[in-house]
Parts: C-alpha cells; sequence; structure tokens
C-alpha cells in the first residue's frame, strides 16, 4: 500500500506542474472509487446436499450438483476494492485537440501490486471538413444504455450538424488482422442520426458488420465455391479459404415529456451471420420507461423484453450498463446478471416490470426503494423430465441511501433481495426450491 500511495502522490505532483506551465491548454478531471460488495447465492446455482456416491439422473450435469448446504460460504462473495482514472485532454490549437484517458487503479485493493495503471482511450481529434473528426480508441455510448455505453472501441468516425441534426459515420475496427488467410478484420460501419424538437430528442444508429476473422484452414488441394461463385483452390503453403461473415444491427432511442411524466425508450435488433449468436440468428428488445418529480419524491416505473437467444444458449446479454435494478446490470455493485443474462435453455426470452421512488430527504441525504418482477420464458427444467420446461421468475426488493460527504464525494449503500423460482436449470429434484439472492 505504501508503493501505491507513493505513485498517486508523485503523479499528483507532476500533473499539477503541467497544469501551472499550460493552464490554457491542459484539461484535467477524472473520478475515483472505493468500494466493498457482499453478496449471497450470486452464482444462481441451486445447490443441495448430495450423499456421497448418489447417482444422479442422466439430465442433471454434475457440474451443478454439490455437496455443499444452501448458503454456505461457498456461495458467498465478499470484495473490497478501488477505481481511479485521470482524463488529460491536450488542446493543441483551436483546430486540434488529443484526448487520453489513464486507469491508474482498476478493481484492485489489498494487493502487493494494487496500482495497475493503463491507458484505456487515446484519440486525436482534428476539426475538419465542417465537423469533429476522432481518430483512434475513444469512448462509445449511445441512447439510453439498452445497447452499450461507455465502453472503449478503435474509430475513424466523422460528426457534423446538419439541418438542425446531428449526423456522422465511423468505421470500428474490433480486429485488425495481417494472415494468409484473408485480412482477418472484423469491422463495422456505422452511420447515426440524432435530433431534438422540442422536448423530444432521438437517434438512429445502423451498423453493417463485416467478420473475416473466422476463415477455416483447409488441406493442401482442396477446391471450395462461395456464395458469389468465386472457386477457392488451396495450394500448398496456404491455408486461405472460405467466405466473411456478416451482419447488422438497428438501434433506435427517444427522450421525451409527456405531461409532468419524462418518458424514455430505447428499441435495438442485430443479425445475420456475424452476429454475437452462435447460431447467427437476430436478437432484439427494447424497454419503455417514466419518471416523475413529485417536491421531493420522484416515482419511477419501466418495462423491458429482451429476447437474444432464438434457439441458442451462449447468446449476447444487454449491455452491462443497462441496470433497471440492483441485481440487473452488472455495472452495479450489487448485481449478478446482465438483462437477458438468464438464459439456461434454447427458448429464454426475458421480460421485466419494475417500479420505484427516490426521496430526498435534505440537501445532503436521500434514499430509494424499488420492487421488480422478471420472467425468463421456458427457462429452468424444475421436474427433471428432459426437455419440460417451467417459466422462471425473480421477484426484487431493492434498498437504498446516498449521502454527500462533500462536493463530488457522495457515499452509497445499496441492499437487493431476489426470491427466484425455477430461474436456473438445475433445480432438478421435484419439491425443491431456489435459495434467496442476496
Amino acid at each position: 500500500m505504501k508503493n501505491a500511495l507513493s505513485f498517486a502522490v508523485a503523479l499528483g505532483l507532476v500533473a499539477g506542474m503541467a497544469t501551472s506551465a499550460v493552464a490554457a491548454d491542459l484539461v484535467l478531471k477524472g473520478d475515483a472509487r472505493l468500494r466493498g460488495y457482499y453478496k449471497q447465492n450470486a452464482d444462481l446455482r441451486y445447490e443441495t446436499p448430495a450423499t456421497a456416491g448418489t447417482t444422479l439422473p442422466f439430465w442433471v450435469p454434475t457440474s451443478v450438483w454439490s455437496n455443499e448446504p444452501s448458503d454456505s460460504l461457498a456461495d458467498r462473495q465478499q470484495k473490497l476494492d478501488q477505481r481511479y482514472r485521470l482524463n488529460a485532454d491536450v488542446i493543441v490549437n483551436d483546430a486540434v485537440k488529443v484526448n487520453t484517458r489513464i486507469v491508474l487503479a482498476d478493481n484492485e485493493f489489498g494487493n502487493e501490486n494494487s496500482l495497475n495503471p493503463y491507458v484505456d482511450r487515446a484519440n486525436m481529434v482534428p476539426y475538419a471538413l465542417g465537423g469533429t473528426i476522432t481518430l483512434g480508441k475513444q469512448e462509445a455510448s449511445w441512447g439510453n444504455k439498452f445497447l452499450g455505453w461507455g465502453s472503449n472501441v478503435d474509430r475513424i468516425k466523422y460528426v457534423t450538424k446538419a439541418g438542425g441534426m446531428t449526423v456522422g459515420g465511423y468505421l470500428q475496427k474490433s480486429k485488425e488482422g495481417d494472415t494468409n488467410m484473408g485480412d482477418g478484420d472484423v469491422d463495422t460501419w456505422g452511420g447515426l442520426v440524432v435530433g431534438k424538437a422540442g422536448d423530444t430528442k432521438w437517434g438512429i444508429l445502423a451498423n453493417y458488420i463485416y467478420d473475416d476473422s473466422r476463415r477455416a484452414a483447409v488441406a493442401a488441394g482442396t477446391t471450395y465455391t462461395d456464395a458469389d461463385g468465386t472457386v477457392w483452390t488451396n495450394v500448398a503453403g496456404t491455408a486461405a479459404k472460405g467466405e466473411s461473415d456478416t451482419g447488422y444491427l438497428v438501434d433506435v432511442f427517444m427522450n421525451t415529456k409527456a405531461g409532468p411524466a419524462n418518458i424514455m425508450a430505447e428499441f435495438v435488433m442485430k443479425g445475420g451471420d456475424a452476429a454475437d449468436n452462435p447460431a447467427g440468428d437476430d436478437y432484439y428488445g427494447g424497454f419503455v420507461g417514466a419518471s416523475m418529480n413529485m417536491d421531493a419524491i420522484t416515482i419511477k416505473g419501466l418495462v423491458a423484453y429482451y429476447d437474444g437467444n432464438m434457439g441458442q444458449t451462449g447468446a449476447r446479454d444487454c449491455d452491462n450498463d443497462f441496470a433497471p435494478t440492483y441485481l440487473i446490470g452488472t455495472c452495479n455493485e450489487t448485481a449478478v446478471i446482465d438483462f437477458g443474462g438468464t438464459t439456461q435453455s434454447t427458448n429464454d426470452t426475458t421480460y421485466l416490470v419494475a417500479v420505484g421512488a427516490d426521496m430526498k430527504i435534505n440537501d445532503k441525504l436521500s434514499v430509494s426503494a424499488g420492487l421488480a418482477y422478471l420472467m425468463a420464458t421456458e427457462e429452468a427444467n424444475p421436474t427433471g423430465v428432459p426437455g419440460v420446461f417451467a417459466d422462471g421468475t425473480v421477484t426484487e426488493i431493492d434498498l437504498g441511501l446516498k449521502y454527500a460527504l462533500a462536493q463530488n464525494v457522495t457515499y452509497s449503500l445499496s441492499a437487493a433481495l431476489g426470491m427466484p423460482s425455477d430461474l436456473v436449470d438445475t433445480v432438478t429434484v421435484p419439491g425443491t426450491t431456489e435459495d434467496d439472492i442476496f
């Protein structure tokens, strides 16, 4: 810890001197977080003691059967960690700036090397061609967090204003290859439009995905005809053949007002061979939420739907920053799954209804409470009969507190209780129930 403290102090001195020397050209900002969390039964597994030597039914995977009693130490997770991030934006001149973000510590605490600094964003921004060009590793945030928020991607992006709207396009490089099996790239060509009219803000994003990283090696002399009729012959010493995968993504979001209520919504659909789903099937989903302020109390509600499976396990879950409850959205310290992450069967579709209220006690203290009901269709196999599924559910109760310790410093305390039923495909003994999640 002494080494960690010395590093942090030294960095602060360097940044301070740089700010004094070029105050007009360097902008520093950042965020710091120290957190601790405790989770009980967060692995979403049903665990019941089994007598040594027990012969399990053939439909019960041995990897999910445990000899441990429920609520044992093996079911618990607790951790204390910290994160420090520093943004340093250098304004080169009126037409160019360079942005960087350095992560000084990332979810580490109590280890000898608890500081593990790295750069997670670095990009150059020239203001040219009537708009803004961003080149390099940059933040990707969109809409109301259902699709993605705060991730870091390699992009060449151009954005400008047109007719009162923001329009733009980009090339995103998820993988840049150089192989003898094609270029090995994973590219996304995207376009976006964001507009505002009165109290309504809306946006449309569309992506075309090109994945050339999945070409397979074949034996020398093998011939192959792809979809456009091109015949490939693999010669000795070469391993190139096959087609690239393609896919698409479309996302629409909207924020508006209806009387005293604030409305937000977002819908996304993705498909094609390059989709995250292993079978290349479409996934789609969305949500509609509303909130309303009544003096010191804000009431809110949300309904959401997600089908990320379409007949395959291992499908993409919703973005982890979509966190409508304390147990959903793994950017939350208390969360155990992402929305859609309940997928256990091959038919899983997820629904959610959530309501809550925030109350401001005074300028420093606020409290919150919430109630939610989640259902995953045909999720679990509670009777042990192969192929017979039941709809899994979770009823959730949330309580929260926030207290302003100082300007820009907030202490928060959150607690959640989840009461599942047939949520996980490991409840294979009739008459048993799943453990509550806390």
